[in-house]
Parts: C-alpha cells; structure tokens; sequence
C-alpha cells in the first residue's frame, strides 16, 4: 500500500512538472505571436505612410511642373521616372 502511494506521488510530481513545463512553454509561443502580429502591423502602416507620402511627393511635384519641362529634361526627370517606379513597386507589393 504505501508502495503503491510513492508510486502515485512520483508521477503526479512528474505529471505536474511536465504540465507546468508545457504551459510556460505554450504561454511564451503565444508571446511570440503576439509580437509577430503587433510588427506585422506596424511594417503595413509604415507602408501605407510611406505610399500616401510619395503620392503627396508626386503629385506635388507635378503641381509645380505643370507644362513637363522638368519631367523632360535629363536630370530632374531621372527623379520623375523613380519616384513612378517606387510607386509602381509600392502598389504591386500592396496588392498581393
């Protein structure tokens, strides 16, 4: 009989062990997550900033070179040509 006793406290001490193990374990995935979740959020407003900013860029700068003089000539419309190429990689990355 006390056999019996020792045995059952033995693996209800192990039980208990390995229970708890388990549960801290579970709790630092769910963390883990939460983290996860919380960045993901955060890269997507910054990408929804960063998009609304370089609309506001463009269009701004379209604004002030209302006939394409600057969109034209070499120089300025290198940066033209990049911020429609940022643009169009924003959208396509959004998208999908």
């Amino acid at each position: 009989m006390i056999t019996t006793i020792i045995i059952l406290s033995v693996i209800l001490a192990t039980s208990l062990f390995v229970n708890i193990n388990q549960l801290r374990k579970q709790e630092q995935q769910s963390d883990y997550i939460t983290d996860l979740e919380n960045s993901n959020t955060e890269y997507y407003t910054f990408v929804e900033q960063l998009r609304t900013k370089i609309n506001q860029a463009n269009s701004e700068i379209r604004n002030a070179d209302r006939i394409g003089a600057f969109e034209a000539s070499d120089e300025v419309g290198s940066s033209f040509k990049l911020i429609r190429e940022v643009m169009d990689d924003l959208n396509r990355g959004v998208s999908q």
